[in-house]
């Protein structure tokens, strides 16, 4: 499998990972090894330990998110380590700092109409393999993600128990590391669900999904939903081929992030100005702290320069500046 002077170690590396580590870990760390030794024949390498020269030239090469680069040096890290363990004295790098540089698709409130109305007029004949109500589920689904920053998976595991119609709360049960929480929702929202699930004929089914899939037994998908937006893309003429760097481009998930920022821009707009005292966002969208809730407001000055201010207010003291180490697995 391998062909560079540290063959043998690698291999006999590869052989404890297996035996210790996930299907997945283990096919990350074989990938990473055979870079590393493709290097090492092309640069005729012939030491038996990893000198430091060698190794900054290797991470030089790399490219990627930052993320991406720090998990492929921590996987050379472990080589290492146990190159050491075995009496071959290597250099041990330093595994690099990742950083979020992700930046958020935020809907222009015109696309936003321009999504609905494509949503609300999908006049394409549904497959037989496809549930019944399609092209009601799909405008349904999209109000809840834009009304109530849920996310795609917890919104479509929903049942019909899990709306309170007088209460006007959803229980979000299957969700993100199982925080179950309760949140509230507006009044037209619930007017809106409760004429669909009368509609679907579920309202007296307090275990029916409610946005069953082609068998009721089995909740609409991930991967059908997005289909459907991309088609509803396409129509409303929302370009996603023209992006900023790191920039995710539009999807489902960046409902998630125009709500925190309408949200954002509702309380400040109320007098009640978002601080660190304030955790009703994190609360809602079941976050740990603010620091989670962070990354969903960021995105690009040139897509919302108005709210730049009030984002700074925002995070003003909230990261302190400091070095944290990083944990290496």
């Amino acid at each position: 499998m391998f062909e560079s002077i540290l063959g043998n170690e690698m291999t006999s590396f590869l052989e404890l990972r297996k035996a210790s580590v996930v299907p997945q870990t283990f096919a990350s760390d074989a990938a990473n090894l055979t870079a590393l030794d493709l290097y090492l024949v092309k640069h005729d390498y012939q030491e038996k330990n990893l000198s430091e020269k060698i190794l900054e030239a290797w991470m030089g090469t790399l490219r990627g998110k930052s993320k991406t680069v720090k998990e492929k040096v921590i996987a050379i890290r472990n080589f290492v380590k146990y190159l050491n363990g075995m009496g071959n004295h290597s250099f041990l790098p330093d595994a690099p700092k990742a950083k979020s540089d992700y930046i958020p698709y935020i809907y222009s409130d015109e696309e936003l109409v321009s999504i609905f109305h494509y949503a609300d007029h999908l006049d394409i004949k549904a497959p037989k393999s496809c549930s019944p109500y399609l092209l009601v589920k799909i405008p349904m689904i999209l109000r809840i993600l834009y009304g109530c920053g849920t996310r795609l998976g917890e919104t479509l595991a929903l049942r019909r128990k899990d709306i309170d119609f007088e209460a006007h709360t959803i229980f979000l049960q299957h969700t993100k590391f199982s925080k179950e929480r309760l949140i509230p929702v507006h009044v037209t929202l619930i007017n809106i669900l409760e004429r669909y699930c009368l509609t679907l004929g579920i309202m007296l089914s307090p275990d029916a999904y409610l946005f069953p899939g082609a068998r009721p037994e089995r909740p609409f998908t991930k991967r059908q939903m997005g289909t459907w937006f991309a088609e509803i893309l396409r129509r409303a003429n929302i370009d996603q081929r023209e992006r900023e760097q790191n920039e995710r481009g539009a999807c489902l998930h960046c409902f998630r992030h125009v709500f925190v920022l309408k949200s954002m821009r509702q309380l400040e707009a109320e007098g009640h100005p978002v601080d660190m005292n304030d955790l009703f966002l994190p609360t809602y969208l079941g976050h740990e702290c603010l620091l989670d809730t962070d990354k969903y407001m960021r995105f690009s000055g040139a897509q919302i320069p108005e709210s730049l201010a009030a984002f700074e207010t925002f995070t003003a003291g909230l990261i302190p500046k400091v070095e944290v180490p990083y944990e290496e697995e």
